[in-house]
């Protein structure tokens, strides 16, 4: 992973102007994702627990995407984008939100394009998989 990444944290990366949230009910994985973002040169990383701080935080911190867990209580990832998708700010509306999950089938990545998701990472996530879906943010493919 290490050598992977070796240049990322440099001050040419494109990801050091973004600004994420991480939505995650698990405060290791948290960490995990905000730490890995760090090294991907991602210079604003915030972090909320469930899908109602997510909502608090968004409005609080205006991030250019979302990471979001899909099982979470008491609001699941799919709510939450729901609820983004509903607000009259335009900004939340157009938010991109990538939904996290550990099982990715046709079944999840359907329910996640109704809820208004820009895109679903299976998790556990790892830096290249980080890579792509910040270009998602960035709205831009990157190069590998």
């Amino acid at each position: 992973m290490v050598a992977e990444d070796a240049g990322a944290g440099e001050t040419g990366t494109p990801f050091g102007a973004l600004s994420v949230l991480v939505v995650e009910d698990d405060s290791f994985t948290r960490m995990v994702l905000a730490k890995m973002l760090g090294t991907l040169g991602v210079k604003a990383v915030h972090q909320a627990a469930d899908g109602e701080s997510g909502l608090a935080a968004v409005a609080a911190h205006s991030p250019d995407l979302v990471l979001c867990d899909v099982e979470m209580q008491p609001m699941d990832g799919f709510g939450f984008v729901r609820a983004l998708r509903g607000s009259s700010d335009p900004h939340r509306r157009a938010l991109p939100v990538v939904l996290m999950s550990g099982r990715v089938d046709d079944d999840r990545e359907a329910r996640a394009r109704d809820s208004g998701a820009d895109a679903v990472l299976a998790k556990p996530a790892t830096p290249a998989s980080l890579r792509q879906v910040l270009a998602v943010g960035l709205g831009a493919r990157l190069p590998a």
